[in-house]
């Protein structure tokens, strides 16, 4: 794999454009790979550390760019390095490492309605700040129809016991969630100048440094956990993480963003868990009831609405 486009390419306006051409239909292939991949970390991290589990995937990504494309090397060495440093920091090491950790102390429903609606609400707050969207009505209501629909989708998943762990859980996973629309908005200038797939592989050579540290310091490694590692099911569970979950999703993810701006790229939030509620009941037999089926509902017409153009 081979970047065909090397030079700069053409700045991104400060609010994002309209969907047009060939993104619409890859927004729908990112939020579909997006969904399935929690099926994919589902069996990585059942077999390796967490934050290992990480780090392994985003050095494979990063060293496998590193030789694909060209200019990786002087974007990281060149007057963006500091921010690219910073965003890789922020999206990859900042936001596995802090969601991750919380997810151990928080149920399931918990952490996915706290990290999905922190994402959209933080997308968008951040882009109002910058400049990036202005306040819309349309915008305004696809949150609350796709909040009710998380909601909806995760109300029979809520268990809150009070306790202090728990509490101490949901601010990480918050904060992991506000690290990752912090380092996407602060991604989006730096696309100005570099292509999705270099500041991709960039950012998770960035971020992998970050994650091996933090696994050496909180993951000790065994003989156990490498041979556990190199099971088939965690190697086909990272090889679908680093092929689709990265050099896919991610990828269309940065291109989206210097297209439609953060906000609206980031809508994904509401498609992504319809795809892995459907994949959970199809692989797992988990719940799919009038309840799910609402949630679902709602959150594909939040996407719908603010996605489309005004007047289509």
């Amino acid at each position: 794999m081979r970047g065909e486009h090397t030079g700069a390419v053409a700045a991104p306006t400060a609010r994002g454009g309209e969907p047009t051409g060939t993104d619409l239909p890859l927004f729908l292939l990112m939020s579909l790979i997006w969904g399935s991949t929690w099926i994919a970390a589902k069996v990585g991290i059942g077999s390796m550390p967490p934050v290992l589990f990480s780090a392994v995937r985003y050095t494979v990504v990063g060293v496998v760019l590193l030789v694909a494309v060209r200019g990786i090397v002087p974007l990281l060495r060149g007057r963006l390095g500091g921010q690219v440093l910073v965003t890789g920091l922020l999206v990859n090491t900042g936001t596995y490492a802090l969601l991750l950790w919380g997810m151990q102390h928080v149920a399931t429903g918990v952490a996915g309605l706290v990290n999905m609606t922190m994402i959209v609400v933080g997308l968008y707050g951040l882009a109002l700040l910058r400049g990036e969207e202005v306040p819309s009505w349309r915008h305004a209501m696809s949150l609350l129809l796709g909040i009710g629909g998380l909601v909806a989708l995760f109300a029979g998943r809520i268990d809150l016991r009070g306790n202090p762990m728990e509490l101490w859980g949901i601010l990480a996973i918050i904060l992991g969630s506000l690290c990752y629309c912090m380092g996407s908005v602060l991604s989006r200038p730096l696309l100005a100048t570099a292509n999705p797939l270099q500041l991709t592989g960039a950012q998770a050579l960035t971020g992998a440094v970050g994650l091996i540290v933090l696994s050496a310091l909180l993951e000790p490694l065994s003989l156990e956990t490498l041979h556990r590692a190199l099971h088939p099911a965690p190697l086909a569970s990272l090889g679908f993480m680093v092929v689709f979950g990265t050099f896919v999703a991610y990828t269309i993810y940065l291109r989206l963003m210097r297209n439609w701006g953060s906000a609206r790229a980031g809508l994904y939030a509401f498609v992504s868990p319809v795809v892995a509620l459907v994949l959970g009941h199809l692989v797992f037999g988990e719940a799919l009831g009038p309840r799910q089926i609402l949630g679902a509902a709602l959150m594909l017409g939040a996407a719908a609405l603010a996605v489309r153009r005004p007047g289509a």
